[in-house]
């Protein structure tokens, strides 16, 4: 194979969401949400910041820290960041999840109200159970559950996604975007494009996008429905655009919220992705652990969010969490193999010549090179030497040809001593 050539390799199904623990949306450093909801739950590895904003609309999630009853539906690594939150908002945990901040430094846990009645559990910028902004939850978490200590290691998680953000974007792509009328979708993608997606059952679609491409693309159309055992991946290079991503979404046209659980946006090396405020609803997973995502659509995320930070400021994001694996055939460099060169024989070696040498030649034996330029129609060429077994038939022949020259040299001298 050439250098720089590539091949195939099977892949291991991948769950690219496993270390997110169940949670929704997982950011690696801070978040700040502000607006509007969450369906589902959150776990912030650094300082969290908001506005008036739900967590849990539809779900509590699953994860239970022992000795709790209740699942956590919140997750704070570091701390509440009151300071940064617009004043007098509240962040409500609903479904009784509970809460976990790593970090409870100027911050206050109650669940007695100031006169000293038990009630739902809130954690608060000061001692006084009115104080704001404040996160409240909806039931009655004991104060010592709280916190400081953070049950998620952020740092593991993330070294894991970063290392399969990596890895799947490597895969063979193996769909083709066509136009609403059959024909291949010329790439560059033209501005304003309708892409229709046609997906193969039974395995892992991969589509590969450069970031100009995807920001062209107005409306994604699935001629077929991805499901659990035919997901799509779609792999965005944003190094086109310096890695800083500006994103008016498309309209994902003919699938919804329950198809959204088998489509995963990959972007491997975006630092920075901002979703405008005219997007249209993402449906799907956004996956991107090396980038800050700012979310300022007024539309939905229908699916799991991965990413180093977040801010959400707009829309809704719908609880439909990526539920598949990944299976798909990686393309990967491959080592340039060296060109085998012929080395000495224990054989003797002979060189032809064109013409008669005047004294014996000297010097290590020559080893033919293979030249691939080498044209055979041109002359002069050198004839190549012979080593190895082959040799033998031609020293016979040569031995025969010494002994006949010497012959005739020796009755040539004879002939001359008669005649004198």
């Amino acid at each position: 194979m050439l250098a720089g050539a590539s091949r195939a390799e099977p892949r291991q199904p991948v769950n690219p969401v496993a270390g997110t623990q169940g949670f929704l949306v997982m950011t690696e450093g801070n978040a700040r949400l502000v607006g509007a909801e969450n369906e589902g739950t959150v776990a912030v590895g650094g300082d969290l910041s908001f506005g008036n904003y739900q967590v849990a609309l539809q779900t509590a999630g699953s994860f239970v820290v022992p000795p709790d009853t209740n699942p956590t539906a919140l997750v704070v690594g570091g701390r509440v960041d009151f300071a940064g939150s617009v004043p007098g908002s509240r962040l409500q945990i609903l479904q009784n999840g509970y809460v976990k901040v790593g970090d409870l430094t100027g911050t206050y846990v109650r669940d007695t109200d100031n006169n000293g009645a038990a009630v739902n559990t809130r954690v608060l910028p000061a001692d006084d159970y009115d104080a704001s902004p404040r996160v409240e939850l909806v039931t009655r978490q004991p104060v010592s559950s709280v916190g400081p200590a953070s049950p998620i290691d952020f740092a593991s998680a993330f070294t894991g996604f970063r290392q399969t953000t990596a890895d799947l974007a490597i895969c063979e792509q193996n769909v083709v975007l066509r136009t609403p009328n059959g024909d291949p979708l010329p790439r560059p993608i033209p501005p304003g494009s309708n892409a229709v997606v046609t997906l193969t059952p039974g395995v892992t679609n991969v589509l590969n996008l450069t970031a100009t491409d995807l920001a062209n693309i107005a409306v994604l159309t699935f001629a077929d429905q991805p499901a659990a055992d035919t997901p799509l991946l779609i792999n965005v290079d944003t190094r086109d655009v310096g890695d800083q991503f500006i994103w008016r979404a498309p309209n994902f046209a003919g699938i919804g919220g329950q198809q959204a659980r088998y489509v995963l946006l990959n972007f491997p090396t975006a630092t920075s992705i901002t979703l405008t405020p005219d997007s249209a609803t993402i449906e799907g997973t956004l996956y991107a652990p090396n980038a800050d995502l700012t979310a300022t659509t007024q539309s939905n995320i229908e699916g799991s969010i991965i990413s180093r930070t977040l801010t959400h400021d707009g829309g809704e994001i719908h609880d439909f969490p990526f539920s598949s694996t990944l299976n798909c055939v990686s393309t990967s460099p491959t080592a340039s193999p060296t060109t085998p060169t012929a080395s000495p024989t224990s054989s003797p070696t002979v060189s032809p010549t064109s013409s008669p040498t005047s004294g014996p030649t000297t010097g290590p034996p020559i080893s033919p090179t293979w030249h691939p330029s080498y044209d055979p129609t041109r002359r002069p060429h050198p004839p190549l030497p012979v080593t190895g077994a082959t040799v033998w038939p031609l020293l016979g022949v040569g031995a025969v040809a010494a002994g006949s020259g010497a012959g005739l040299l020796l009755l040539a001298r004879q002939r001359r001593r008669e005649a004198n």
